[in-house]
This record gives structure tokens, sequence and C-alpha cells, in this order.
């Protein structure tokens, strides 16, 4: 078999491909340039591979390296390895497997008969092993494998132990790796970083380059520490260079760079859903986002920020600032699962702290790091009470549109059960799960003690702003009261008996055929024009021309007009204007749209100069060019209906008339011809089709407004009387006094002004049935409510669990309260993160850190410092930096300063002047012998080009930003979710809003595109030539050599300024044929601007 499969595996590779060349006939190798091979090739020959080294000819020996090692440990390492030895017994290492476990020897070397190993292997499935719930049973042929190792005498070389997983690299106490004489040397100037890079590199016999040029490191400083490129004027600041480095740490602007890095590693994101409904995250988000760049710009400790991320509200919870870390959690909530909610939770809390992949133990114990199944649920225990709820802000009480997402700890006593399999509709009953930490790292975890809360905490509403803005509304809602009686009052008083007069004129009857003019029936503004039975107008225009008709119109008419949009430029919108004032500042109109985005026809009106378009006048109509249209409308009092070629569109209720005014027809970016038009006075039994919005203005009606308005003024003054009795019962009660008659007074209170809000909303509504219903529910559950306060029946409310877990957390009548404790839990893991003695949290941050400013980080695997993480070649470097960021109060300003520092961060990027030896021994770099060259990330690209341009505007903070080509702002202000995506920040690679712990870096054709045609560039190329050449008397190259070092942070070579000049030198030559010298110059430099921002080195960070 072992030769069937050679021979088949070899004749397959030997064969061509589709289009390949073939191997050599004459050695069989294949021959220069062939390409590499289909995917499914290579996966066959890998399956070819894979039987061969199972399948063994019975007189062949079985190789214990070859078969039996992968076998045990694929089937056996989990439960026999050295994360656990069930039984006693270890199968990961050959000498281990002889001496067996509790049971015996696991095997007798040439007797399978007597062997346990073979024996358990093929036992019936209650037995068996591995158990059905680890995985599959061993096959027939592996099976057979082992029973031939056995009976050949279980041969095997002498393999080493592995150590403990409490022995791995990254489970040690984190040591300074510096001697002594180290020690002295540092003290002596020498930078700590180079002294450990150096003495490696000297010991491999590398040679590192020198420094980049200075305007290169200046820029790739401002690039790292801002994310925005120097001035030219800064490009040359000679100052040192610590001087530079700390003006840009004390920069607002690097709290805005790093945040955004943070951003990437915690998971920031806007929230999102299905319409208004709230699924993912948590609205006003944003104030996270503020607190993580406030909290970088004013270098609060990295200890302290995990401790305000996991447990905010337990280490200071009468402090908003603190509070707001709390959004790292507050992020993960999930609306349809809380499981999903809480394994999101574990997931990335340990991934972005910690380094450590908790959720490979959610089913089972984890297959490579000493993280068991029950750890992960011990980890769970820390979270399971934890909720999500939004607090009020200052001056603003509507959560809707401002609040402070954070969490708290609710159901103190909820319990945490093991889920077999990770299935949660299978728990485990028996055993019982204590909040902890995993078992490996436990003995310095802090006693997990409760916390009693300030009432501001447990209470919201008892906070002084709260009360305060509760107090402001009620007394606006009693000052507009009043003022809407008032002027009720003052309608009501001066409303005649009918709305709208009787125009007192006979029938009137009006046509015309426009065969001919007729100055004495209209006024014509603009250059209309008679022929062949129609007035034309002609040209396209926004300016007022229209025929004016100058007989007046009855109060109730129809107008039958036929006519023909004949083209236009943008709207194509023909108008038929009615009760039109001499200045044109009130007028209704009807008009017809080619508008092609969405044809129509519409009424409309102005009142005060300014047009109105509600959206219940409007009716899509697929309005074409150069078809003829039969327009009827008819107008009685304010309610109007709308036809087009006897087909009814649209009926709206105007808000008033003025039937003395005028009528005129006219164009708006259009073109029209006029065929036929009729005006006749309505008869007064027309039957007219109802509008869908009300309009109430007869007397009858103001009564109405005047009964609404006094109902709003007794509502309002109920609310500010409530409220009065709400705070005397919370007061009693947070004082640990409750008073049951002071809270059945503020139920009364409450549902007496639900009562009175309920009967205002029935009398306002009219014509809105949906607010009536909602007014008359109000009405019934106030008095449902009224009578159990008047049987002394009042309960003080809680927020329930149920309202919890949903998104939407508004204030209830009479205040909600939550828990007036917390468990700790939250607090005791934030403690145990940042102790000293925690080997992976200084680690973990050094290497994001190390990353962003280097392009490659220390470990590899960023989010994963488990047993798989090899250690890093730079581990020296890695743990000096974290003691130096521990000890330093774990100040991110003062280990970004030693890095910033170090001759390795200013080295060149080019292999120019490199060692030959240097560049063909490490040419990969891994011992940073160079500086790494790395792509901007997508939003320092965009940012750069705004601020080149000088239109980035540097306004920190706030609600995140619709995405809008228009915006000016940073984009980390950009609104960033599942559903919402900067397309050009995306096409650079931009954070997955899922989990984004070190950005790709892909070189796609898009990327080019999108410089060279997207807006951005386009759009901001003149204003940045401008800038640069702010005098017209510069020459093309002094322009050229200006605008390298603009863009780019470098000086331009000779060829490259001539190459710039002879591409101005074209360009002059095919503009217009009569373009100014000033145009002409502005049109060649922004050309040649958007050339050098689609320049490789304008997105390079060298």
């Amino acid at each position: 078999p072992a030769e069937c499969a050679y021979e088949l595996a070899v004749g397959y590779w030997n064969s061509p491909a589709p289009g390949q060349l073939t191997t050599s006939p004459d050695t069989g190798a294949i021959d220069e340039g062939l390409t590499a091979r289909d995917d499914d090739q290579m996966k066959y020959i890998a399956l070819i591979i894979t039987v061969t080294a199972l399948v063994v000819r019975a007189d062949e020996p079985v190789d214990y390296l070859q078969h039996i090692r992968p076998l045990l440990h694929e089937k056996c390492a989990s439960c026999h390895g050295a994360l656990k030895q069930e039984g006693g017994l270890r199968l990961d290492a050959s000498g281990l497997i002889a001496s067996g476990g509790d049971s015996g020897p696991a095997l007798v070397p040439g007797n399978p008969a007597k062997s346990l190993l073979l024996e358990r292997v093929m036992a019936d499935e209650d037995s068996r092993m591995p158990p059905a719930e680890d995985g599959a049973a061993l096959k027939p042929q592996e099976v057979e494998l082992l029973r031939r190792w056995i009976s050949l005498g279980a041969n095997a070389p002498a393999e080493r132990i592995p150590e403990p997983p409490s022995k791995h690299w990254a489970f040690q106490t984190v040591e300074s790796p510096l001697s002594a004489d180290d020690q002295q040397q540092v003290h002596a100037g020498m930078n700590p970083i180079d002294l450990l890079l150096n003495r490696r590199m000297a010991a491999s016999g590398l040679t590192p380059v020198p420094a980049a040029e200075r305007s290169l490191q200046i820029r790739r400083l401002y690039l790292d520490l801002i994310g925005l490129p120097p001035t030219p004027e800064q490009l040359a600041d000679e100052r040192p260079w610590g001087e530079i480095v700390d003006e840009l740490l004390a920069s607002p602007q690097h709290g805005e760079r790093w945040g955004r890095h943070w951003m990437d590693v915690w998971r920031y994101t806007d929230w999102y859903g299905l319409g208004a409904q709230l699924r993912n995250s948590q609205k006003h988000i944003w104030h996270w986002r503020d607190w993580i760049v406030s909290s970088l710009n004013k270098d609060k400790g990295y200890d302290r920020m995990i401790q305000e991320m996991l447990a905010g509200d337990e280490l200071d919870p009468a402090n908003p600032d603190a509070i707001a870390g709390t959004g790292f959690l507050a992020r993960n909530y999930y609306l349809f699962n809380r499981t999903t909610w809480l394994d999101s939770t574990i997931e990335h809390t340990g991934k972005a702290f910690l380094g450590l992949t908790f959720n490979c133990a959610k089913c089972h114990d984890h297959k490579y790091d000493p993280l068991t199944h029950e750890d992960y649920y011990s980890f769970r225990a820390i979270f399971e009470p934890h909720q999500v709820r939004l607090d009020p802000v200052p001056g603003q009480s509507d959560l809707e549109k401002d609040g402070l997402p954070r969490v708290f700890d609710d159901h103190l006593d909820a319990v945490t059960k093991l889920h077999l399999r990770g299935n949660p509709k299978t728990l485990d009953e028996e055993t019982q799960i204590n909040a902890r930490v995993p078992e490996l790292f436990v003995s310095f975890q802090p006693e997990i003690k409760s916390v009693s809360l300030p009432v501001e905490a447990w209470a919201p509403s008892s906070r002084d702003y709260v009360r305060e803005d509760q107090r402001d509304a009620a007394r606006l809602r009693i000052v507009n009261a009043r003022q809407a009686y008032m002027d009720a009052k003052e309608k009501l008083a001066a409303a005649p008996k009918e709305k709208l007069k009787e125009s007192g004129l006979p029938q009137f009857a009006f046509e015309d055929d426009f065969s001919a003019p007729r100055p004495a029936d209209w006024d014509l503004v603009g250059p209309w024009k008679y022929e062949n039975g129609t007035v034309l107008r002609t040209t396209s225009t926004r300016e007022a021309e229209h025929l004016r008709l100058k007989h007046q119109l009855p109060r109730d008419f129809e107008l039958t007009c036929k006519y023909t949009h004949t083209g236009g430029a943008e709207y194509r919108s023909v108008t038929f204007r009615f009760d039109q004032s001499d200045d044109r500042k009130f007028e209704n109109f009807v008009y017809t749209s080619a508008h092609a985005p969405g044809p129509k026809v519409h009424v409309a009106y102005t009142r005060g100069g300014q047009n109105a378009y509600p959206n219940e006048g409007r009716a899509a109509f697929p309005v074409k060019i150069g078809q003829k249209y039969e327009l009827r409308f008819a107008v009685k009092k304010t309610l109007v209906n709308v036809w087009i070629d006897g087909k009814f569109q649209v009926a709206y209720s105007l808000p008033d008339r003025n039937p003395e005014g005028a009528l005129s027809l006219s164009g708006f970016d259009a073109t029209v011809a006029f065929d036929r038009i009729a005006i006749r006075t309505l008869p007064s039994d027309f039957k007219m089709e109802p509008s869908k919005n009300a309009v109430a203005a007869s007397a009858g009606d103001l009564k109405v407004k005047v009964e609404a308005a006094e109902a709003d003024m007794r509502a309002a003054a109920l609310k500010q009387l409530a409220l009065k009795a709400v705070f005397a019962a919370d007061d009693a009660r947070f004082a640990g006094n409750e008073d049951q008659q002071l809270n059945v007074a503020a139920a009364k209170a409450q549902a007496e002004a639900l009562i009175a809000d309920g009967e205002y909303d029935q009398l306002a509504g009219a014509g809105d049935q949906k607010r009536i219903t909602a007014g008359k529910a109000k009405v019934a559950k106030g008095k449902t409510q009224l009578a159990a306060a008047e049987q002394g029946k009042y309960v003080s409310q809680k927020v329930t669990r149920k309202a919890l877990e949903g998104p939407d957390h508004t204030h209830a009548k009479y205040p909600a309260v939550f828990e007036p404790t917390s468990t700790g839990r939250r607090l005791s893991l934030a403690r145990w993160m940042t102790d000293r003695r925690n080997p992976l949290t200084a680690r973990v941050a050094v290497n994001h850190v190390w990353l962003r400013h280097f392009g490659q980080p220390l470990v590899e695997s960023v989010d994963d410092f488990g047993l798989r993480a090899k250690e890093p070649l730079h581990a020296d470097v890695l743990d000096f930096l974290a003691v130096e960021f521990m000890e330093s109060g774990w100040s991110f300003r003062h280990l970004h300063r030693l890095i910033v520092t170090s001759d390795a961060f200013r080295r060149s990027s080019s292999t120019v002047h490199a060692d030959p030896q240097t560049s063909m021994s490490d040419s990969e770099n891994r011992y940073l012998w160079r500086m790494h060259t790395r792509r901007m990330e997508a939003q320092v690209v965009r940012d750069s080009i705004l601020q080149l341009a000088g239109r980035l505007d540097l306004t920190m903070g706030g609600p995140s930003l619709n995405i809008s080509d228009a915006v000016v702002r940073r984009s980390l202000y950009f609104k960033h979710s599942r559903d919402q995506q900067n397309l050009f920040l995306a096409m650079f690679d931009d954070a997955d809003h899922l989990q984004c712990y070190r950005r790709s870096e892909s070189v796609v054709p898009q990327q080019a595109l999108a410089l060279a045609n997207s807006k951005l560039s386009l759009g901001n190329a003149a204003p940045i030539a401008a800038r640069i050449g702010r005098s017209s008397l510069m020459a093309d190259d002094d322009f050229a050599a200006a605008a390298f070092e603009w863009i780019l942070g470098r000086s331009a070579s000779q060829q490259e300024i001539a190459a710039c000049v002879n591409y101005c030198a074209r360009l002059q030559e095919i503009g217009p044929e009569h373009e100014s010298e000033a145009k002409r110059q502005a049109r060649v430099r922004t050309r040649l601007v958007h050339g050098l921002l689609n320049h490789n080195d304008f997105v390079t960070i060298r």
C-alpha cells in the first residue's frame, strides 16, 4: 500500500496541470518558472502523504515519531498530557508511556494482549478511551498500528518531557533583565532598548543601519504619536528630539491617535440593530470613546483604566468619569441571547487584557492552555450579575437623546451553572461554580467583597442635576401651556363664524387655448413665446418667470390645464400657484416634477417667504419629458384634491388660505408648453376626497384647542405637584426611613398627573386616532393606580430583570431604583489583573504598543500568550518594558517616550546602505537592524489629506457622526458599526467591529483607485496646492520641491523635480483655449498635488 500511495502521488505530481510547464524529461526536475499547483492538487498530495503515514505494510517496522506519537497526541494528550493527567497517566513522551499511571504500566513491550493501553482503546463504549464525549474512537487501522508497535517491542527514541504549563515563559513573573552593569550604562545615557537589541545583534554578527534623515524621522514621529503629518516648518524643527517628543505626547491629538488604536483592541462599535431597535452595543456609546481619548491625554495609569473599564461602578460609584469606562463591558450587549452576550465578554476580556483564549474552554478543557472547562464558567460567574443601563446626564433627561451607557450588578444571587459541552440547555446541576480567575493564577486574586453603593449610584433619579432637569422641564411645560392657552383664546376671539369668506363673485368661468396673446388676461414675466397654439417657456432657469392671471378667482375653484414638460436642468418642475400675495411671501401651489430620483405631484405652500413641502401632500408620479398631461385640481376652503389624466393623486389640507391672492403658472428649472387652461367656480355640492392631515381652524375647532390648552395647563401643574411628592418620598426612602404615607401621596399625585396627561392627549389629538387611543390608555392606567393608592396598596417600584435585559431603560413615572450593593466580583478581577504579580497584563499591553510603533509585535500572536505562543526573540526587551511600564505607574506616556527616543525607532528603513551580510542573514529584520516600513492606517490617510488642505476640524469629542464626505472632523468620530462603515476607510483595512487586535495591511488595486478618484483626494488637491504655492511667482521647480516636503515629508531628488516640471509643462499645453494664466497655473499644480497624493511615499510610514 505504501508503494502504491507513493506511485500515485508521484504520478499525479508529474502530470502537467492545464496551462503549466511539464517537468524536465531528463532530470524529472520542475522547469524554472513553473507556477504553483492548484489548491486542489496540493490538498490531494497532502491527503496521499497522510494516508502513507498511516498505512504500513505488515513486514515494515512501525515508526514511533511518524506513526504513534501523532496518534497519541491527537487522541489522548488532552487528558493524558502536560495539562491534565487522568489516572496519573501521561502519554505525551515516550519515557512516560511505559511507566503508566495509577493502574500500572500502560503497555508491555512485545505483548499486546497484556497492554492496558490497547485494551482501553478497544473496550466497549462505556469504558473505552477516548470517551465518547471527548472524541471519536480510534479507527481499526489506528488500533492495528498500536498493536503492531507494541508487538514489535514499542521502540521509541528518548524524548524531552514537556515542562508543566506553569513554567511557560509568559506565565512567569515579570522581572527586569538588566544587570548591574546594564544599569550603569543606562544611567550614563544609553537607552535600555538599544542596549538589549544591540547586544543581540552583536552576538549574531549583525550591523544596524544608521538613523533615517531627520525629516523622515520627524514625519514618522508625528504620524506615530498624533496621526497627522508635520508642516514644512515642523519638519525643519532643530530642537532636541526629546522636546519634540514631549510636545507631541502632550498634544490633545495624541489621545485621539492612540485612542483609535485601543478602540481596535477593545472592539469599539456604535450601536446597531434593526431600524430603531437596539440589538448590539449601546446607544450613546461614544461616551466611552471620549473616555478613552481623555484617559490617554491625562496619562491615566493603565491599571486604573482597566479597573474603570471592568469595575468603574464598584471602584468609584459616584464618579461619572470612572463609570464611563464600563462602556468596555456595555459594548458587548446583545439583545437576543444572554449567553452570547457573556461569551463575548469573557472571550474579549481575556484576549484584550491577558492574551488568553478563554473561549477555547467553553465546551471542554482548553486543548493547549491550562484553562479548564470549570475555569471558564468560574470566570463567567464574575460577570454573571452584571447588566447594562443608561444613566441620565446633566442637561438631558431624555435617554433617547443622550445618556451614559454603563454596567452595574443586578440580582446579586444569580447562580452560574456549568454548560455541558457548552450547551446552555444542558446544565451540570452538581458542580458548584464559584466566581474566580483561572486556577493557575488564583493565588494572588484579591478576596471578593461586596461594595456598598451611594444613593446616587442605585437611584439615579436622586441626583441633583436629574431633579433640577425634571423641575426645569415641568416649569417649561407650564409656561408653554399658558402661552398656548392665551394664543388659543386670542384666535377664538378673532375667529369669524366661517373659516373663509366667499369671494362674493358671480359664478366664475375662464378659458384660454393660448392661440394668441391676451394681455387683458395675463401678465407675462420673462421670455414666454406663443407658438402653434401653445405658450412656451424656452429657457430653463430658477428665476421668477411666470404667467399671472389678472382676474380674481373664487375662494373655491377647479382648474384644468393641459401642458407638456419639454425639458429642463435638474428639478424640471411645472407649478400652479394660487392665493399668491404681491410680494410672493404667501402662496399655495401644486406642481409636477420630472426630477430623476423621484418624479411626483406635490401640494405645498409658502409662508413668510419660506417654502414648505409636506410629505402628506406628495404623491409619486412618473412625469416624463415630452409627454402631454392634463392636470386638474380642486380647492374647497383649505382642502385641495389633485388628478392627473383623470386619475386621483393626492388630497391635502392647507394650513390657511388667502382667497384674494392671484394665480400664476411657471416653470422651475424647466421648459414647458401650456396648451389650454380652464378655471371655474367649484360647485358647492362637489364631493372632495378627504385629506390625511387634519387642520382645525373653524370656531368649533378653536374651542377644542382652548379646551386642550386648559387641559395641558392642568396636566403640567399636576406634574409639578407630583414631582414634589415623589422627591419627598424618595428622600425618606433613600435615608432609610421609608414612609408609606409619603409613598401613597406620591403614587396618588403620579396617577392624577397621568390621568390629566391622558385627557390632554385626547383633546389635543383631534384627527390623530393613535394619540387619542394612547390618551385613553393613560387615563385607564392612571385610574387603576389611583384606586390602588387610595386603598394604601402602593408598592415602591424596582426595575425588573426583564427590563434590564432590554435596551431601553427610561425613567419609570415613579423613579426606579437598583440594587444598593454590588458583588465586588469585577473589582476583584480588575485588581488581580493589575497586580504586580500578574505575568500577562503588562506584557500584553507593551506588545500592542510596540506593534503600533514598529509595525511588528514582539510576540506574534498579540491576543494569545498561551502555550502556543513561542518565547519571543526579544523577550528581554518585552520584559524590561513591562517592568518599566508598571513601575512608572502604568504610564503609556512614559512607555511611548522610551520607545520613540531609542535608536531602534529612529533608524532608517532603507536597505540601500545596509551591510550585505546583515541583509542576507536577517532578511526579515527580526533583529530590528533597520526600521520596518508600514502603510498608514485608514484614518491616518484620510485625516492627513484634510490636514494638508487646512480643512481638518480638530473639534474633539461628542456624538458619533453620520458618514459623509462633507464631514471634516477626525475619522475616529465617524459612526463605526456593522451597519455603518466609511467606504474609503474600509478600502484601507479599517478595523473590523467584531475583533481587531491587529489590523491587516492589504495591497489591492481598489486602494489606488480610491486615492485617485475619491472626492477626498480630488476635492482637497486644490486647497493643498493653494497652501503650498501661496505666491503665484513661485516657479514650477520650486513648487515641486515644496510639494514633496508638504505631502511626502522628504526632499525631492533632481530627477523627481525634473519629472514634475516636465509634467507641468505638458499639462499647460492641453488646457482650455481661453484659460487665464492664474487658472492655468492653479489647474496644473492641483493635478501635480493630486499625483503626489497617489505616491506610495504618501501612504507609507518610512
